[in-house]
């Protein structure tokens, strides 16, 4: 509702201008002298509102002021939450350095209680250990330096024999590589040549049928020709004896016909007799004339049908030669292409055999020398590392031993041999978190003694290696053993 009334005021307002500026037009429009004949038009300037500018203006103006307003109220929240998590930590320090200045004073009046009592106590027994320390330090020293020797021995020993092993190793690959590049070129050669014995026969087989088949097409579609041949030149013959006796017949009646009629012109009775002559012999004649006609045409079509089928048979005989001798040609040249082949074939086989047989051989031997010299550089390297990382952890074990003793005080009750296992958790700058009594010496009063020589042992001497320190000592468990 607000948008909209802060919308419709500039609207109302270029209204209410566009109106006036009508009326100023009207106005003056009426109140014109009419002595004027020219009529000079009047420009009238006007500025239209653009409601949507408008809009546009005011929620840019109000997205503004929210942002404002949002960025005041997070730098609000930060800085109240920046004082309250100041005054957290100043109430934590506070009370942080009240409860150390509380255990400071406890331990105070607690050493002060126990150092008139344990001072002469202390001082022999700082003496003795002294001493104790010192000749524990020179055999550990002298153990060190026989393990040092021993494991340099040992380290020697095993690289001649990791050295031994390797070249065994590679002879070894090196000969397995050369049986296996044999046998694997000899069972290629022979495969290649069992193909190509196969390829061959395979091919002579199918040259063999296919030049039988073809013959045997050959022949049949000959011996068909011939056959539907001379089935059609005896029909034909046959037709044409039988039309040209027909004919001849046809000729011999009308002949006769005409005769007759010419004979009973002449002469009746003797024409009728003469007649009848001419007509058996006639018929004699005519049948004479068509039966040799007759065997003339078919021997004549026998001729022809011999003719064709010699021919045809001559035809078929040639071409089949033709076919298996072709056969035969394009048979051989398969063959001995395909063996050819084979022969390359097993040939490129043999030396890609050979080729890859050296390659792996040589790979196979560069890798176990590599693998070799990496295993035994990373081993001399873990083996270096973990002896340098024990030195440095018995090293710092001593040290915090040490640490520990010169900060204890015997107390009064502590009577006899006693000893506890406690665990402390450091920081990686040796500043003790906890400690925790996890085997007690029976004794309440050595444990608290114990407990409060750790803290002031604080910080403790770690090693500055983080592996080693991760490993060992952030959370670290000590036999403490005042002796």
């Amino acid at each position: 509702m607000a948008t909209q009334r802060n919308l419709s005021l500039p609207f109302i307002l270029a209204l209410i201008l566009h109106l006036v500026l009508f009326g100023f037009f009207g106005l003056s429009a009426f109140l014109k002298p009419k002595t004027i004949t020219a009529v000079v038009p009047e420009i009238i300037h006007a500025t239209v509102v653009d409601a949507s500018k408008i809009e546009a203006a005011a929620e840019k103006k109000r997205l503004a002021i929210e942002k404002v307003a949002r960025e005041k109220a997070e730098a609000e929240a930060e800085e109240r939450a920046r004082i309250e998590a100041a005054k957290a930590a100043e109430k934590a320090a506070e009370q942080a350095k009240i409860e150390s200045a509380i255990a400071e004073a406890e331990a105070i009046e607690r050493a002060k209680v126990e150092a008139a009592r344990a001072e002469k106590e202390a001082t022999e027994r700082a003496k003795s250990e002294l001493a104790k320390a010192k000749a524990d330090a020179v055999a550990e020293q002298m153990k060190a330096e026989a393990a040092a020797e021993q494991a340099k021995a040992e380290i020697a020993k095993a690289k001649t024999e990791a050295a031994e092993q390797a070249k065994a190793e590679i002879a070894k690959a090196k000969a397995e590589a050369a049986e296996q590049a044999k046998a694997e070129a000899a069972k290629a050669k022979t495969e290649a040549a069992e193909q190509a014995k196969a390829e061959a026969a395979k091919a002579k087989a199918e040259a063999a049928e296919q030049a039988k088949a073809e013959a045997a097409k050959a022949k049949a579609e000959a011996a068909e020709q011939a056959k539907a041949e001379a089935a059609k030149a005896k029909a034909e013959a046959a037709e044409q004896a039988k039309a040209e006796a027909a004919k001849a017949k046809s000729e011999v009646a009308e002949k006769a016909k005409a005769e007759a009629t010419k004979a009973k012109a002449e002469a009746a009775e003797h024409a009728k007799a003469e007649a009848a002559k001419a007509k058996t012999e006639a018929a004699e004649q005519a049948k004479a004339e068509a039966a040799k006609v007759k065997a003339a045409a078919a021997e004549q079509a026998k001729a022809e049908a011999a003719k064709v089928k010699a021919a045809a048979a001559e035809q078929a005989k040639a071409e089949a030669t033709k076919a298996k001798a072709e056969a035969a040609e394009h048979a051989k040249a398969e063959a001995t292409k395909a063996k050819a082949e084979a022969a390359e074939k097993a040939k490129a086989e043999k030396e890609q055999a050979k080729a890859e047989a050296e390659k792996a051989k040589a790979e196979a031997a560069a890798k176990a020398k590599a693998d070799l010299q990496s295993e035994m550089e990373a081993e001399a390297a873990a083996e270096a590392k973990a002896n340098a990382q024990q030195a440095e952890s018995e090293k710092a074990k001593r040290e915090i031993q040490q640490q520990v003793n010169n900060t204890w005080i015997r107390p009064a009750e502590a009577v006899g041999h006693l000893k506890c296992k406690i665990r402390v958790k450091l920081t990686p700058d040796g500043t003790v978190m906890n400690v925790e009594i996890i085997e007690s010496s029976g004794n309440d009063s050595f444990d608290t003694n114990a407990e409060v020589a750790v803290r002031k042992a604080s910080p403790l001497h770690v090693p500055k290696d983080k592996e080693l320190f991760n490993k060992e000592f952030r959370s670290f468990t000590f036999i403490f053993d005042p002796r």
